[in-house]
């Protein structure tokens, strides 16, 4: 049965689990999530966009959610769901299509071209917008030349590295890339290494691919043994476990990695730092959503999509998990622990 409820923005709301994607009422904006409805990542950006309608004053809009779970579930099963919210849309014409990281865009947004009478605006892509618009376009540099525009998701890992080399008052040697070899752990691979393409930290960066819990553990051991590397950064997003033949995300596979590597843990963002990593520089995920909410409103007031340029995510806070700290015997000054927007732990 499809979950009913309000989100927090006040908007009332259709929200809709994988698997029970079931015929829905019309609804001004579709929100199309990639992962599950409480998904650290995914849910405070839904939860922000909604606010930002609300706050510009359209808070007697409806909203329609699909939670498509592509982290775990079959992709045959997704494809199943990403077919009926298709046939939803071009049924029921919503305002505004959001989806909430990249399998979800990757799976509509080519359909959504099609109907210029709807506008997707997006939060959380980190593949490159280019290769979305070689594929099909929609974007002139970063001016929408279709129906489509949103917030990128920018890591900041430039700030990263000069943050943790602050902290540790020495340069940097070695910084690992431990990534599963699923789409978003591809994705988010490549995009550390483009962010810090052209600076100091270019050629620090050492990868490991992990398509298998065996393997990510085997990478766990070199790491940790390689005098060289000085932290690393976990990117596991979906691995498989071969002893069940699940799928592990980054809340089950962090404890393993924080066991198996007593080296400083590089997170993406807070809610990993919240799994046991010790941190640093984090997307703030609510502020992002709110850029993507935002952008929609003023679309609503009137503005063209070729007034609503592409975003980077802007806001950025520096969590530290003070277990995680005191556990690899790391010491801040008093002028490093200033600067700390969360303590974790």
């Amino acid at each position: 049965m499809p979950l009913y409820r309000l989100i927090q923005s006040g908007l009332a709301a259709l929200l809709l689990s994988a698997g029970t994607l079931t015929s829905a009422v019309a609804a001004d904006i579709f929100l199309v999530a990639s992962y599950d409805e409480n998904d650290v990542c995914g849910r405070p950006q839904y939860e922000a966009a909604m606010d930002a309608l609300k706050q510009g004053g359209y808070a007697n809009l409806t909203a329609q959610g699909y939670f498509l779970d592509t982290r775990v579930r079959a992709k045959e099963d997704v494809a199943k769901d990403i077919e009926k919210i298709k046939h939803d849309i071009r049924t029921q014409k919503p305002k505004f299509v959001f989806t909430i990281d990249d399998p979800a865009f990757a799976m509509l947004y080519e359909d959504i071209l099609k109907q210029p009478e709807t506008k997707l605006v997006f939060t959380g892509l980190n593949r490159s917008l280019d290769a979305y618009n070689q594929k099909a376009t929609f974007l002139d540099n970063r001016t929408p030349a279709a129906n489509i525009t949103g917030t990128f998701e920018y890591i900041f890992m430039r700030e990263q590295f000069d943050m943790l080399e602050a902290m540790l008052n020495k340069p940097l040697k070695k910084v690992a890339i431990l990534h599963s070899t699923d789409p978003v752990g591809i994705i988010l691979k490549d995009q550390i290494i483009s962010e810090l393409k052209g600076t100091r930290h270019e050629n620090s960066l050492v990868v490991f691919a992990a398509e298998d819990i065996p393997t990510m553990l085997a990478h766990a051991k070199t790491i940790n043994e390689t005098d060289d590397i000085d932290a690393y950064i976990p990117v596991t997003m979906s691995t498989i476990d071969p002893t069940d033949g699940t799928r592990k995300t980054m809340a089950t596979v962090a404890p393993l990695l924080t066991k198996a590597i007593q080296k400083i843990d590089i997170s993406l963002n807070s809610s990993f730092t919240g799994f046991g990593f010790f941190g640093g520089v984090s997307i703030d995920f609510y502020q992002m959503g709110f850029q993507s909410g935002f952008q929609a409103v003023k679309l609503l007031k009137g503005g063209t999509i070729k007034d609503a340029p592409v975003e980077d995510a802007k806001r950025s806070i520096i969590a530290i998990n003070r277990k995680r700290m005191q556990e690899l015997g790391i010491k801040l000054s008093p002028d490093t622990q200033g600067i700390v927007d969360q303590w974790i732990n």
